[in-house]
C-alpha cells in the first residue's frame, strides 16, 4: 500500500532533481571561459517503484540526481595528445630555423654574406687599377675585415641559439618532472574523492590540462585502467602514462627525469645529456619540444641525422677554412694547387710569404706554426676566429698586389686572386658566393618546410580540439535551453508540492472535523 504522503514525496523529489540540474547548469554557464573545463550534467534516474495503489498498480517513487557526469571523449584526448607532440616538436624546429636564418643576416631585401663578398671582390678589383694607391689597400683592408666579421657574428649567434637550444632542454625537462609531479599528485585526490563518493570533475579537468601541456613537450601514451570497483559500482580507475614504453606516471606515483653535463669529448661535450633519475638509464624523447631541441643543438645532418645548428657551424667552418687557404696559398678545397695565393705574391714594401687571413689576428708565422702541413695548418681557422694576418692589419704595404718585387704598377697576383675567387672549383661544387648561398638556401628551405608543416599540424590539432569542445565545452545557446527547461521542471514540481500540501491540508481538516 502506498504512503499516505507519496504524492509529496514524490514531488519533492522532482523538486530536488531540478535544483541540482539547475545549479549544474549554472555551473556550466559560469564556466564557459574556463581553459580546460569540460560540460557537466546531471545523471537523472526514477527512484525504484515502492509504492502499490489498489493492490494492482505501481507507481514510481518520482526521481533523483545518480551522479554529476563529466562529458568527455577520453579517444579524442589521446588523438589530441599524441598530434600535440609532433606539433611541439615542428613548431619549436620552425621558429629556432627562423633564428638561425636571421643569424646569416637574410632578409626579403638584403643579403649580408652577398654583401661583404661583393665589397671583398669590388675593393680587389679597384685596387688592381691603382695597385700602389694607399686609400685602395685601406679598402681593401677593411673589406677583409668586414667579411672575417660578417663569419665571426654568424659563428657567434649559431653558437649562442646552440647554446640556448641546450638551455631549452633543461627547462623542458624540469616543467616535464613538475607537470609530472602535478598529474600524480591529482591522480591521488581523484581516487580519495571517488571512493568517499564525491565528485572529482575539476579535478580530472586540471589533470586533463595538465596532459595537454604535458603532451606539447614530450611524446606520451595515457591510459586508463580498471583495478576494482568503488562504491557505487562504478569501475576504479588508475591512469598512467608512459614515454617511449617507461613509466612517467602510474596513479599517485611520478619518476622523474634528471639533467648532466656530458665530458665524452664529442660534439655535445658540455651539453646536457637526459637519464631517469632513479635508473640512469639514459632517455631520448621520440617526439615534442624536448626532441625539438635536442636535434636542433646536435644535429650534424651525417648520414641521416637532422640538419640541426652543428651542422650550420660546420659548413660555416670550412667555408671559413677553405677561403683562407684557397686566398693564402692558392690550394683549392680538393686539395689541389690552382693559383700561387697571396703568399705568392709580393707587398709594396717588397715583403713575400705574408698570409692574408689568419686566426685571431695571428701573424704568418704564428699561422704556420699551428700545424705540420697545410692541412693541420687551416684546421686552426674556424669561422668563430677567421681574422686577417697581423702583418696586414698593421700595414696595408704588405697586401702582395705584384707578382715581383720592384713593380709598384704591377697588380698580377692581384688579378689571380680576383680570378681564384671567380672559380668554381675552389668548394668543389662553386665559388665562395655559390658555396655560401648554398648553406642559405638549405637553412630556408629548412625554415620553409617546417613552417609549412606546422601550419598544417596546428590545422589537424585545432581540428580535433574542435571536436573536443562540441562534445566537452560548454555552449551558451544549449545551456540557456537547459535552463529554461529545468526552471520549467522546477516550477511544475512545486507547483504539485503546493498541490499536495492543500490535499494534505484539506484531508488532515476533514479527519479532524470527524
Amino acid at each position: 500500500m502506498n504512503s499516505t504522503w507519496t504524492g509529496l514525496s514524490i514531488s519533492s523529489r522532482g523538486l530536488s532533481a531540478s535544483s541540482a540540474a539547475l545549479l549544474v547548469t549554472s555551473n556550466n554557464i559560469s564556466n564557459v571561459n574556463t581553459a580546460g573545463y569540460s560540460r557537466q550534467e546531471v545523471k537523472q534516474v526514477a527512484v525504484t517503484p515502492a509504492a502499490i495503489y489498489n493492490g494492482k498498480y505501481i507507481i514510481g517513487a518520482g526521481a533523483e540526481v545518480e551522479a554529476v557526469m563529466r562529458v568527455r571523449s577520453f579517444r579524442l584526448d589521446q588523438k589530441y595528445w599524441q598530434n600535440n607532440s609532433s606539433l611541439g616538436e615542428i613548431q619549436a624546429k620552425a621558429d629556432r630555423l627562423t633564428e638561425v636564418e636571421t643569424a646569416f643576416g637574410e632578409t626579403e631585401d638584403i643579403s649580408a654574406f652577398t654583401t661583404a663578398i661583393n665589397n671583398f671582390s669590388s675593393a680587389l678589383e679597384d685596387l688592381s687599377t691603382d695597385p700602389s694607391s694607399s686609400s685602395g689597400r685601406v679598402a681593401l683592408q677593411q673589406a677583409g675585415v668586414e667579411l672575417c666579421e660578417y663569419l665571426n657574428t654568424t659563428s657567434a649567434s649559431l653558437t649562442q641559439l646552440r647554446q640556448d637550444s641546450n638551455n631549452e632542454v633543461k627547462i623542458t625537462v624540469e616543467q616535464i618532472n613538475s607537470y609530472a609531479k602535478q598529474i600524480a599528485a591529482l591522480n591521488e585526490q581523484i581516487r580519495v574523492s571517488a571512493a568517499g563518493g564525491a565528485s572529482a570533475n575539476d579535478l580530472e579537468d586540471q589533470r586533463t590540462l595538465l596532459i595537454d601541456k604535458l603532451s606539447g613537450l614530450i611524446d606520451v601514451n595515457v591510459t586508463q585502467t580498471a583495478v576494482g570497483k568503488l562504491a557505487d559500482g562504478s569501475d576504479d580507475l588508475v591512469l598512467s602514462i608512459t614515454v617511449n614504453g617507461e613509466t612517467l606516471v602510474n596513479n599517485g606515483m611520478a619518476r622523474n627525469l634528471e639533467c648532466y653535463e656530458i665530458t665524452d669529448g664529442s660534439n655535445q661535450d658540455g651539453m646536457y645529456g637526459i637519464r631517469w633519475q632513479d635508473t640512469g638509464t639514459s632517455f631520448t624523447p621520440d617526439s615534442g619540444e624536448l626532441k625539438a631541441y635536442l636535434d636542433l643543438r646536435d644535429g650534424t645532418g651525417e648520414g641521416s641525422a637532422y640538419k640541426g645548428i652543428p651542422y650550420y657551424i660546420n659548413q660555416l667552418n670550412q667555408f671559413a677554412q677553405t677561403l683562407a687557404k684557397a686566398f693564402n696559398e692558392g690550394i683549392f678545397a680538393d686539395g689541389t694547387s690552382y693559383y700561387s695565393g697571396h703568399a705568392g705574391g709580393v707587398g709594396l714594401d717588397g715583403s713575400t710569404g705574408t698570409r692574408f687571413f689568419s686566426y685571431d689576428g695571428l701573424s704568418t708565422a704564428d699561422l704556420l706554426a699551428g700545424g705540420t702541413d697545410t692541412t693541420g695548418i687551416y684546421a686552426n681557422i674556424t669561422a668563430a676566429n677567421i681574422s686577417l694576418s697581423a702583418e696586414v692589419l698593421a700595414d696595408v704595404d704588405t697586401i702582395a698586389a705584384a707578382s715581383a718585387a720592384g713593380g709598384a704598377e704591377n697588380s698580377e697576383n692581384l688579378r689571380d686572386l680576383i680570378d681564384l675567387l671567380a672559380d668554381s672549383k675552389m668548394f668543389n661544387t662553386g665559388t665562395p658566393l655559390e658555396f655560401m648561398n648554398s648553406i642559405i638556401a638549405t637553412v630556408g628551405t629548412g625554415s620553409e618546410y617546417m613552417q609549412t608543416m606546422a601550419s598544417k599540424q596546428s590545422s589537424l590539432v585545432n581540428t580535433i580540439d574542435t571536436r573536443r569542445a562540441s562534445i566537452s565545452g560548454v555552449s551558451t545557446n544549449e545551456e540557456t535551453a537547459n535552463l529554461t527547461k529545468y526552471q520549467e521542471a522546477y516550477n511544475a514540481s512545486a507547483i504539485m508540492v503546493s498541490t499536495w500540501s492543500e490535499i494534505y491540508a484539506t484531508t488532515i481538516n476533514m479527519v479532524s472535523s470527524d
